[in-house]
């Protein structure tokens, strides 16, 4: 999971409450990063998917770029979501 910049901290919740019910280490992963990160994750051959919630620019890019390289691509332009629904 690669969280906002701006407001991580729902995202650490989420790691700190699957480590607490004993989900293996390296299962559910919290990325910190910037651009640089989200190209690494759209561009590895091991992420089989990626979703976006945020601007509609940036949502066309994650799609472009993820499926550029053959993975599923949920994205959802002109939306917030500060936490995981």
């Amino acid at each position: 999971l690669k969280p906002s910049e701006r407001d991580p901290s729902a995202s650490i919740l989420i790691a700190e409450l699957w480590q607490q019910a004993g989900l293996p280490d390296g299962v559910f992963n919290v990325v910190h990063g910037d651009k640089v990160a989200v190209d690494a994750i759209l561009d590895s051959p091991d992420v089989a998917a990626v979703s976006f919630v945020g601007s509609t620019p940036i949502a066309r890019y994650i799609h472009e770029r993820g499926t550029a390289t053959g993975k599923c691509v949920q994205a959802l332009g002109g939306a917030k979501n500060h936490a995981i629904i």
